[in-house]
């Protein structure tokens, strides 16, 4: 009878290791993160400077992602040229004034649900579904995403294209409103985890 319990103990504690899932972080030092759009004047982007996240993860034969929350700090969000250096802080004040980013200083995506889950080695694909709010407005989105598994961390990229209008957002003016920001934007995601 002993033996029958053990044997149940030590199934039972594989069955734990089997299933069990990690908890993440995202590394701000290792993501970049930013949104990118177009004007009457040029393209622009905005890095995101200030980030965090969570998440819960089964890594092994097929990677699950059991759930995540992203985080980026609205007003840490800078305006960069191709060179690297940022523009004046003009831009960057009207893109806050356009997210509300005093009344809503964060943008937050949270993950609803994966699907169409394909690995090969290290790396996966997935669609993913979840709730992106700007501007204090939540939009269900779907966006397929890349996740590449090296040791303990794990490197998601993606683009999740959508309108501002789509979050009430009027695209900013600048200089008496010949400059206009265009309707489509797109946040490019370059987000690390690690346990």
């Amino acid at each position: 009878m002993k033996k029958i319990q053990l044997a149940a103990l030590f199934l039972l504690g594989l069955g734990i290791n089997v299933f069990a899932q990690d908890s993440y972080k995202l590394v701000e030092s290792k993501s970049r993160n930013m949104v990118t759009g177009t004007s009457t004047l040029h393209d622009w982007r905005c890095v995101a400077e200030k980030q965090s996240g969570t998440a819960a993860i089964k890594t092994g034969d097929v990677l699950e992602v059991k759930s995540l929350t992203a985080r980026i700090a609205a007003k840490s969000l800078k305006s960069i040229k191709e060179n690297g250096k940022y523009y004046d802080d003009a831009m960057d004040k009207n893109a806050y004034k356009a997210l509300e980013a005093d009344k809503h200083p964060e943008i937050v995506y949270t993950l609803t649900g994966t699907s169409n889950m394909k690995t090969t080695g290290a790396t996966s694909t997935f669609s993913a579904t979840g709730n992106l709010t700007i501007a204090g407005k939540t939009n269900r989105v779907t966006f397929p995403v890349k996740a590449v598994v090296n040791g303990d961390n794990i490197t998601f990229t993606a683009t999740v294209k959508f309108k501002l209008t789509a979050f009430g957002i009027t695209p900013p003016k600048a200089l008496m409103g010949t400059i206009k920001t265009g309707d489509d934007v797109a946040v490019v995601l370059n987000s690390t985890f690690a346990k």
